[in-house]
């Protein structure tokens, strides 16, 4: 009986998960991150140049820096042409929102720290 229990928790946890980033997924579309980085994360950018509308890759992204580099972005800390219109979207994100965001991008591919490694 216990066996049974067991297994229909580990059942219903993987059910959950799916669901989980099926909502993250939709998330990661309606808040336009698919735009520049695309519905994999892999970005728009071609050999390391990035443009507007051209976001780098961010799947397997270490999820802090991306907490970091949302926000830095979002306050105005981090500014370049290429973050404009990101800005006014990241303005609109709660913390929790960009947090729930990065660690989508993060399970998207395997890990990396920053925008300069592949």
């Amino acid at each position: 009986m216990k066996k049974w229990i067991i297994l229909g928790a580990i059942f219903v946890g993987s059910l959950h998960a799916a669901d989980n980033a099926k909502a993250l997924k939709k998330m990661f579309k309606k808040k336009g991150c698919v735009k520049c980085h695309n519905v994999d994360g892999m970005g728009k950018a071609k050999d390391g140049i990035v443009e507007t509308y051209k976001g780098p890759r961010i799947a397997g992204l270490d999820a802090d820096y991306a907490v970091e580099q949302i926000k830095a972005i979002a306050s105005g800390e981090r500014k370049t042409k290429t973050t404009k219109m990101m800005k006014a979207k990241a303005k609109k994100l709660s913390d929790e929102d960009i947090k729930k965001l990065a660690d989508y991008a993060h399970s998207l591919g395997d890990k990396y720290k920053g925008m300069l490694e592949k």
